[in-house]
Parts: C-alpha cells; structure tokens; sequence
C-alpha cells in the first residue's frame, strides 16, 4: 500500500482542537473554505485510517478525503481520537468532518452527510480456526451458541444489529470496547468469541501487531453499509457540503478511484 502523509498529529492537534472550538462557537456554519477543515483520523483503522511511526494520518482514506477536499479548494487537518468522542465533537463543532460515517436518523439531527464514497463489508473476525468451527447464519444463532461479540462503542454496523443489540436477549452477547485494537486483545484472551467490524481491517491491524496468524475472517457477511463523510452542521453550511458531495462524484469515476478501493468502491452513476 502507498505510504500516504499527511501533518503530524500529537500536541499540535490538542491546540487546533480547542481552537476550532472557539471559531465554531463564533462563527456561522462557512459555505466555502475560508480556513483548513478539521477531519477526524483514527489511529488503528488499516487499510483506512492509521497513525505511522512519525504521527502522521495515513491510509487509503485519508488520502482519498485530502484530494477531494483540496480538489475544491480546501485545506486540510488530521486529528486523531476515539470513534464515540467524534461523533461529540462534531455535534459540538469542535470537528468539521468525521469520515466512514453511516447515515443514521440520530445523527442527521446534528449533521449533514455526503454522498457515499466506498462501503463497509461488515463481519466477524474469530481466533484462528474459529471460522469453520463457529457456525453463523444469522445473530440468532450468537444467542443459540451462547457467544459474545465485541463491539467497537458508538459504531454503527446495520439495522440487523441494532436490533440485535437493543433487544434484552441480545444485549447479553455483547461486550463493548473502547477501540479496534483492545477488542483485538479481548478476542484473543478468549474474553469475546466474535469481533464485529471490517474483517479485512481488523486482520490487517493483528498483523501489524504481531498476531497476523491468531484471527481470522468469517466467512458470515452481517450487512453490506455504504460509509460517508459526516459534517458538523455548526461548521459546513449545506452549500459546501453539496460542492464536496459533487466532488466525489467526479472522484468515484476515476480509475484511480476504483485501483484504490476496489471491491469495496461504490457506483454512483
């Protein structure tokens, strides 16, 4: 994969971060790039979304955001934090856009969303020889087996498991975790027996963390969720998210688009 750079994130991103809270409290929502957009990263997200050994935001995602936004004329800032703490910060306005969001009722009441620019296949990982062991044809069968599934706090994965996890009988089968890479810990301590997320990510940061043969993909598809970027609506008037929208239509059509993304890219004609 190309090592994609982008500005270094540590204690410089504390600062712009309550910077932005400031501006966001004072301004009205800017219909053009009148300054940098502040865009939520995730540390842990490979192929998507990781922090290299220089602090930099890199992955397939970040690269993607940065060449649409600047394609519209907008610079652009990485800040790293926790999947549940976004979605606050852009309700407050402390972030401008939290990229891989699904477009959810709740959420539209504080945000705008884009069109969709690649979606999530959405599964379980499992140790390693799990996958044949373990027998999935739906969430019933996590209740039937008395498993438990570990899930990332605040993500959202389809109506299917919203459902399941709002249900009294299924939310005794789940244990949720503050990031990606402590579910991973917990899978592996035989504390959960199903990880729920991308599996092809989630076998991409054991890897990375020397465990690249411990788990496994599960071959039981839950959902198939188209992901877009989500706007605070204290920050973006609708104008620019419309101008960012039409810029990644114009993306999605590009060769380099569909080598990027690959199964994963969506059809937008």
């Amino acid at each position: 994969m190309t090592a994609w750079r982008f500005v270094p994130c540590t204690v410089v991103c504390l600062f712009v971060l309550l910077l932005w809270g400031m501006q966001s409290g004072q301004a009205k929502p800017m219909d053009d790039c009148s300054r940098p957009l502040l865009v939520r990263a995730s540390e842990t997200y490979s192929p998507f979304s990781m922090k290299d050994e220089n602090g930099f935001a890199v992955g397939i995602d970040n690269a993607f955001i940065s060449k649409v936004l600047k394609s519209v004329g907008c610079d652009v800032r990485f800040a790293f934090m926790p999947w549940k703490r976004s979605l606050y910060a852009v309700k407050q306005g402390n972030v401008d856009i939290l990229p891989s969001a699904s477009l959810t009722a709740e959420r539209a009441k504080y945000g705008l969303f884009s069109v969709p620019y690649r979606d999530d296949v959405i599964g379980f990982v499992v140790r390693n020889g799990d996958a044949g062991r373990i027998g999935l044809s739906s969430l019933k069968d996590v209740i039937a087996q008395g498993l438990v599934i570990g899930h990332v706090r605040g993500a959202y994965r389809g109506e299917a498991f919203e459902n399941f996890m709002n249900s009294p009988e299924g939310s005794r089968h789940i244990s949720d975790v503050p990031l990606g890479p402590h579910g991973l810990q917990l899978l592996l301590a035989n504390r959960v027996d199903l990880l729920l997320g991308i599996p092809a990510a989630y076998v991409a940061q054991a890897e990375q963390q020397g465990h690249g043969h411990s788990v496994e993909g599960h071959p039981f598809i839950l959902a198939r969720e188209p992901v877009r970027l989500m706007f605070s609506a204290k920050t973006i008037a609708p104008e620019l998210a419309r101008k960012i929208s039409d810029a990644i239509l114009r993306e999605t059509q590009t060769a380099e688009y569909k080598a990027l993304y690959g199964n994963q890219g969506v059809d937008l004609n």
